[in-house]
């Protein structure tokens, strides 16, 4: 714990993840933590239960009300493709299985709505938090914003108003909820800085599209801030300087000015294609977790589904699961709504950290223990289950079946074998599907990059998962914030892994893609396409971007530059090159792209 005379110090810096780019400087207006109310557990008798269920009732009634207000004037202000991040928090408003597992904690335990909510929402998030996937890891928050909201209505706390500052200001926060972000007067926040989130969050995703400065994940900056100090974010190198001296104040000021200048290239159209200067076609997918999420391809320009997380409709089900129908359903709109560009599914990615099954008992290293496909074939009638919605919906259009964290060829042979019984089995009860439909593995460990030649020989296509491929590649766990710093996507030895993944492919004739946040930064994107990757899937939002990043960079120059990179000894020296060389590339793309430092 630092001392108060350190607390209070001139010009104290914090690095966390760079979510936004730009400068921002002014004072802090530091939001009450996660905004969490105090409220008692009441006890309550059987003659008032159905008082305690229709205040619950009433308060998801008035927490939908405010949601879709806060959500038609986010569509005013960014368009539709912003504001459908918040169609999570109203399909959880609408959740009759939300509302019966509330009215039944009220009815069977006795107690007052408030922490009925709070009751149940914990577990929900509690289950979130330990997912091993970061992107699903995030949605926690959704959650929390939901339940926060909820609560407020519930014990009759007035919220502060952010849609009526009346000063400019810099919001700093333990974590923003999404609906707090597009609640705000978005002329008067100048930027974010917050303890937690990371660059998948829905805040870092707004405030990227209102070209926001945000720096997030700095863990302690809620401790050593108070309102109205003043405070330096750079959202292009993760920094921020607390109370900063005079002459620091003149020099950011500078640079955002510089910056501020160089913001001038409109983004590019969703029916622009995704072509470099030299006419070399990039395929730019999504990677979705909601089917809500399915309206916004068109908008951002996705060509089909890359990646779609069927986990997430299996998380906080225990111990009634989807069934098959529920599935299909689902699948089914997938295949329709991406028409002839189609959609990937990945099959069940859970297990260990993410969901224990009746059965199976929580481990101590999840992230090497039981989990996705090795969970698949020793769940195997829960795996039959998806597959067979998975195969009655490729009926419906072009879908594919992607197998995670595969490791080794009998794992692949023995999924593929129940893949084939699953098959035959409804061909027999004369129920249609696609007899065709592509089977590809998820490139996520060591072993199975080694062997790809191998695993190209057995599949459709291979997919490499870069979240999970770089943290085992560098033995890093990002969650992790003593050796955070050392997941580097940029590490000469990812580089060259991702070089051998292609050539394997090629060699094989099978095509390769990646999905992962490698592919949402536009500099990793470059050099993943100067790797040989020409499709990539990455979250909705971020394509526009990623689009720009591509028209804006002749492929045969940027080829030459990532085969010089390969041979560097470290991220550090990779990302020098870059920082050097990539401005005299494509000096367009990056006199609007904020500067990293």
């Amino acid at each position: 714990m630092a001392s108060s005379k350190t607390t209070r110090s001139r010009d104290v810096k914090l690095l966390g993840l760079a979510a936004s780019g730009g400068v921002a400087v002014g004072r802090v207006l530091r939001l009450d933590e996660h905004g969490r109310y105090q409220f008692y557990y009441i006890g309550i008798t059987a003659g008032q239960v159905r008082n305690e269920i229709t205040r619950l009732h009433q308060a998801f009634k008035e927490a939908r009300v405010q949601m879709e207000e806060i959500q038609d004037r986010l569509a005013r202000e960014l368009g539709y493709k912003h504001s459908y991040i918040l169609d999570a928090h109203l399909l959880m408003l609408e959740d009759k299985r939300l509302m019966t597992e509330l009215e039944q904690e009220i009815r069977s335990r006795r107690i007052n709505a408030e922490w009925a909510v709070r009751d149940v929402t914990d577990r929900a998030v509690e289950a979130y938090r330990h997912v091993h996937d970061q992107y699903l890891r995030e949605r926690a928050s959704d959650i929390e914003d939901v339940t926060t909201r909820l609560l407020a209505i519930l014990s009759g706390h007035a919220k502060f108003d952010l849609s009526k500052l009346d000063e400019d200001v810099i919001v700093v926060a333990c974590d923003i909820w999404p609906s707090t972000v597009a609640e705000l007067d978005f002329n008067r926040v100048l930027g974010f800085a917050t303890d937690a989130g990371g660059m998948t969050s829905h805040a870092a995703i707004i405030a990227r599209a209102l070209r926001i400065p945000a720096v997030v994940g700095l863990h302690e900056v809620t401790r050593l801030i108070r309102t109205g100090d003043t405070i330096i974010v750079d959202g292009g190198t993760g920094e921020i300087i607390l109370r900063p001296t005079r002459p620091v104040i003149r020099q950011y000021a500078e640079k955002r000015k510089r910056d501020v200048a160089r913001l001038a290239i409109p983004i590019a159209q969703p029916s622009e294609p995704a072509e470099t200067i030299d006419g070399v076609r990039i395929r730019l997918r999504a990677n979705v977790e909601l089917s809500t999420e399915i309206e916004s391809l068109a908008l951002f320009g996705a060509e089909g589904i890359g990646l779609y997380r069927s986990e997430y409709i299996f998380l906080n089900r225990l111990p009634e699961l989807p069934g098959e129908d529920e599935q299909y359903l689902i699948y089914a709109r997938l295949a329709e709504a991406t028409g002839e560009a189609g959609a990937s599914i990945r099959v069940f990615d859970l297990g260990g950290d993410k969901l224990t099954l009746e059965g199976y008992k929580e481990e101590q290293n999840p992230a090497l223990g039981l989990r996705a496909i090795r969970l698949s074939l020793k769940a195997e009638d829960i795996f039959r289950t998806q597959l067979r919605a998975i195969l009655r919906a490729s009926s419906h259009g072009r879908l594919r079946i992607v197998l995670p964290l595969i490791s080794t060829i009998p794992e692949l042979r023995q999924a593929r074998a129940i893949i084939d019984l699953v098959k035959r089995e409804m061909a027999d009860r004369g129920i249609v599907y696609d007899a065709e439909i592509p089977i590809g593995v998820m490139i996520e460990v060591p072993a199975a990059a080694m062997m790809a030649d191998l695993f190209a020989r057995e599949v459709d296509f291979l997919s490499i998962g870069t979240n999970d491929l770089i943290q085992y590649l560098l033995a890093v766990d990002r969650a992790n914030e003593n050796v955070a710093h050392l997941y580097q996507p940029l590490h000469p030895a990812v580089l060259r892994t991702i070089s051998f993944l292609v050539r394997a492919a090629k060699s094989a004739r099978v095509p390769i893609e990646l999905c992962g946040e490698m592919a949402s930064d536009p500099i990793h994107a470059i050099v993943l396409i100067g790797l040989g990757i020409r499709t990539l899937s990455l979250a909705p939002a971020s394509i526009p971007l990623i689009k720009n990043a591509v028209r804006s960079i002749e492929l045969a120059r940027v080829r030459s530059l990532i085969k010089d990179a390969m041979k560097l000894a470290s991220a550090a020296e990779v990302e020098e090159m870059l920082a050097r060389e990539l401005p005299r590339q494509a000096p367009r793309f990056f006199a609007a792209w904020p500067s990293r430092g």
